[in-house]
């Protein structure tokens, strides 16, 4: 058997790549001997006029351009707040009677929807203004109506009357009337009573069709996954429930009466 030495070490390949060079510590910051006696010069100049302002306003030099927000700008002073009413003139309270008038005149239920639907429905229609027109280039505008550019139809001899072709055409259709009354023999009874012999041969066509129709029906497949399985399925239990109905009415109505609407 061999032996296989195993050695454990820290190595790391991750560590291989050269690390930048470490930055030199930043020099301490520069203050200047006057540092103190600026700030303090600086304060005292803004002190100066803290509450009370300038003492003269300065001037803009003319040389340079007016800028926006570059103009003088006063502090405003907090105030005490106005009171609109004091303790004296409070108004008395009020009495019982006078609460109860009141709140009968304040408390006032307005239904500003149906206010609304009612000033639409009333409303009129907008004025519109009469057509004009203009006969020079500056826009002198004038009544179209009374100019005599747009034809008046009221002004015609023909205006209000029937025109001549329904007159002739009604004429010519009293004219077919009479030729179709002269013509048309005896009217003839329109509604016929159906004999027993006539209720019974229909009763037997119409249980024989139903015959046919259930032997149809009862040799439909049993899985019916198709589109015109259903369809011939739908059509075969709407032509079974109307015989059914017919066979039905000849069955409980023994006098029947065949109505002919030529």
């Amino acid at each position: 058997m061999s032996v296989i030495n195993i050695y454990y070490h820290n190595e790391n390949i991750y560590n291989v790549e050269k690390k930048p060079p470490e930055r030199p510590p930043k020099p301490p910051l520069y203050h200047s001997r006057f540092e103190n006696m600026v700030r303090c010069e600086t304060k005292s100049c803004k002190d100066s006029h803290r509450t009370m302002g300038y003492a003269k306003v300065p001037q803009p030099n003319p040389e340079e351009f007016l800028k926006k927000n570059g103009g003088v700008r006063y502090r405003a002073t907090k105030s005490a707040p106005v009171r609109l009413c004091s303790d004296a003139c409070k108004p008395p309270v009020p009495k019982k009677n006078e609460l109860e008038c009141g709140r009968q005149q304040v408390v006032k239920i307005v239904d500003h929807k149906m206010e609304n639907i009612k000033k639409a429905t009333s409303a009129g229609p907008k004025q519109q203004r009469p057509p004009r027109y203009a006969d020079t280039r500056k826009g002198d505008f004038h009544d179209l109506k009374k100019s005599g550019l747009v034809p008046v139809y009221m002004c015609q001899p023909k205006y209000g009357k029937i025109p001549c072709y329904l007159e002739r055409r009604k004429r010519e259709l009293e004219i077919q009337k009479q030729a179709m009354k002269c013509a048309v023999p005896e009217e003839k009874s329109s509604c016929k009573m159906v004999t027993q012999e006539e209720r019974l041969e229909l009763l037997k066509g119409l249980k024989k069709n139903w015959e046919k129709l259930q032997q149809e029906y009862q040799s439909l497949p049993l899985l019916i996954d198709t589109v015109p399985k259903m369809m011939r399925k739908a059509k075969l239990e709407k032509g079974l429930k109307e015989l059914e109905k017919d066979i039905l009415m000849l069955e409980n109505t023994p006098v029947i009466y065949v109505f002919d609407d030529e």
